[in-house]
């Protein structure tokens, strides 16, 4: 046992190694983000942060018990403040599968049990939904603009992972100076503000791999009704996320090797082994069945004809044209069958096709791929869950790209780091130390469950991210403080200080090749997911409606529909047919006219239609179908103000449109700033060295 104990960490150590290779090179050249550094630049910032840590290290040993309890206090009021203002100052819109679970959520608190089709194809959202209503319930009667609350509700639920974590470097004697290291990576952490706003699943289960092995680790220290308090919090806990996200089926199964590892260290007695694996089995039936129940009750009937089968997510994740993510074009090909055993032979021949294409070395490639999109993003698609807010600062929205520069350069030097340290710590645990190993279980079953059998996205390794925090501050308690020669530290001063002007150099040329040349100052994107919602505009009749814009504008971006549409959907690279007529299209801003547009439907969809610069706080869009054949407009159909957020007594119609701003080529970010940046850098590095 003991060997294959060592051999795991080794294993997983080897993972997260290749891990940070993906981080460091991968983000470049695959993801298609041009606003990435270079890997020299990320790999010369990673050195400089470990040599900053590793003095720092020894500064906080050095701390009294006294300014080291003040210091994690004042941390500790950051992270509640920095939250805070994050709920009261962002909210999100919710799109793609947040948007219909949103609106679902507001029908069953309003008291209607009509399910739409949504969820009869995707019933892995259900029990989500149920639990939101349950929550919007609570809130309605007190306001119609909930979002704050559940935003601050969100945040207090994920901050059950930090105080998680604090109790088990308490519970390990590694309180000073692991609590200081674990709070200030929780404030530091990007995913954490990303996921407090995002109303889904994933908020849900992020700090269930260290709120689990807290519990677990106080059922076992404890005595009488304690101990089974515990363990039944930890094994409800674990089931819960499971019914909300089923790839929490990883976390339950290392639970239960938890349990025989405390046993193969005589912690626990066969006996209450067997009580242990029992009642997990009988938890977890248990809330699957009160699941069950509850969406009956709330009208909720399964469509066996309707729903996605399990092999259509792995023929997705097989297709060679996507790295392994989610095909809106494999869902409707299976979707458009019309039984449940059609949608399984369909799938079924899909993902044959697609091993026998790809063969061994195919499927290789393509599992590296998935693994890479798994492991490779420290931000954990934080700029990706939401692309639409009710409310954010005007700063951020017309300064976004800028902005997210530096956040994501910080939050990939800061994820290398945590992998540097966990493999640090994998490397040299003690065989005895089980919660390390129940923590590196737990990371490889959720990787090995997306990489190799489901679709991948970036957000479905946020949960592996406390396990992380942890684990590295595990390795960073252990690292041993560099004690440095006279000659060491002049030679090491005189390289840092070139490989961070190095750097500098190469943030510049990034930041003039990454140029700006427009902004979204106003968006209605909602209801062109799955089902498209459409407003049918007959001959001598118009469409008008009005949208909010937070900064100037110049030009709009229609959204009218081809006629091929369906078969868009399904066939990739068809090309998208518009309807034959004329129309008027006129912009009013503060009521006044700013522009009129005779054109085709196939002229105005051609590229955005430009108008006078404009500051007005809210543009009206007119179109009106001056021909002879009618066009098909998108929409999204909402039981909440797209605009406001508002909750209204009745679903609502809000057409789509981009509003923009054009302009010539601006730099990332001012010059100044990367030299700024770069020259704060060198300092705390000389003082490291």
């Amino acid at each position: 046992m003991r060997r294959l104990v060592g051999t795991l960490n080794w294993v997983v150590a080897g993972l997260l190694a290749c891990a940070a290779v993906f981080a460091v090179t991968e983000p470049v050249t695959t993801l298609g983000d041009a606003d990435w550094a270079q890997p020299l630049v990320m790999v010369t910032l990673l050195g400089g942060v470990l040599l900053i840590l590793n003095r720092f290290r020894g500064r906080v040993g050095q701390w009294s018990s006294t300014k080291y309890r003040l210091i994690w206090a004042v941390l500790l009021v950051l992270i509640v403040g920095a939250q805070a203002w994050m709920a009261m100052n962002f909210v999100d819109v919710s799109r793609a599968d947040g948007y219909f679970v949103r609106n679902q959520a507001i029908a069953l608190a309003q008291g209607r049990t009509t399910w739409s089709h949504y969820f009869m194809v995707y019933q892995n959202n259900v029990n989500y939904t149920l639990i939101d209503a349950w929550w919007l319930k609570l809130l309605l009667p007190m306001t119609k603009t909930p979002w704050v609350a559940m935003n601050l509700l969100r945040y207090l639920w994920l901050d059950t992972g930090v105080a998680a974590g604090l109790y088990l470097l308490r519970h390990w004697r590694l309180w000073q100076p692991g609590a200081f290291w674990f709070t200030l990576l929780w404030l530091l952490s990007i995913p954490v503000y990303a996921l407090g706003l995002f109303d889904y699943t994933d908020p849900v289960v992020f700090p269930l791999f260290l709120d689990s092995l807290a519990l677990v680790s106080w059922s076992v220290a404890a005595q009488g009704w304690h101990r089974w308090l515990g363990g039944g919090l930890a094994l409800l806990l674990v089931s819960v996320g499971v019914a909300v996200k089923s790839n929490l089926i990883v976390l339950w199964l290392a639970l239960g090797l938890l349990i025989l590892l405390l046993w193969w260290q005589r912690r626990l007695t066969w006996r209450q082994v067997v009580v242990w694996i029992a009642g997990a089995c009988l938890v977890l039936g248990g809330v699957f069945a009160g699941m069950s129940a509850w969406s009956r009750q709330a009208g909720y009937r399964p469509d066996p004809n309707a729903q996605m089968p399990v092999t259509a997510w792995i023929a997705m994740s097989m297709n060679p044209q996507n790295p392994g993510t989610y095909s809106l074009t494999d869902a409707m090909v299976i979707d458009h069958q019309p039984t449940a055993q059609a949608k399984q032979a369909t799938a079924t021949r899909l993902l044959n096709q697609r091993l026998n294409t790809l063969g061994v070395s195919g499927v290789l490639v393509q599992l590296a791929r998935k693994f890479e999109i798994f492991w490779s993003t420290g931000d954990m698609d934080s700029f990706k869950l939401t692309t639409q807010w009710l409310k954010a600062p005007r700063w951020y929205l017309m300064n976004q790209r800028s902005i997210q520069f530096w956040l994501v350069l910080g939050t990939q030097i800061l994820y290398l780091t945590l992998l540097c340290q966990s493999i640090w710590f994998l490397l040299k645990a003690r065989p005895s130390f089980v919660a390390g190993h129940f923590l590196a279980i737990a990371m490889l079953g959720l990787m090995i469950f997306h990489v190799f059998f489901w679709e991948v996205e970036p957000r479905y390794a946020a949960p592996v991210l406390p396990a992380l925090m942890l684990l590295g501050t595990l390795g960073w308690c252990g690292l041993p403080v560099w004690e440095r020669t006279p000659t060491q530290v002049r030679y090491g001063r005189w390289f840092g200080t070139f490989a961070v002007i190095m750097c500098a150099l190469s943030l510049g040329q990034t930041n003039e090749t990454a140029l700006v040349r427009e902004e979204m100052p106003g968006r209605q994107g909602n209801g062109d997911y799955f089902t498209l919602p459409v407003a049918r505009v007959a001959p001598q009749r118009q469409l008008t409606w009005t949208m909010p814009v937070v900064g100037p504008s110049n030009a709009l971006q229609l959204q009218i529909q081809p006629t091929n549409e369906a078969r868009e959907q399904v066939k990739p690279n068809v090309q998208p047919q518009y309807p034959n007529g004329r129309l008027r299209v006129q912009v009013h801003a503060n009521g006044c006219l700013l522009k009129t547009w005779h054109s085709t439907p196939n002229a105005a969809m051609a590229k955005p239609l430009r108008y006078p610069q404009t500051t007005a706080r809210e543009l009206t869009i007119t179109l009106q179908n001056t021909g002879k054949t009618s066009f098909k407009y998108a929409q999204g159909l909402a039981r909440y103000d797209q605009h406001t957020g508002e909750v209204l007594p009745r679903e609502r119609a809000f057409p789509q449109a981009y509003l923009l701003n054009l302009h010539g080529a601006r730099a990332l970010t001012a010059q100044p700033m990367i030299w700024l940046s770069m020259g704060l850098f060198l300092g705390l590095l000389l003082w490291a060295l």
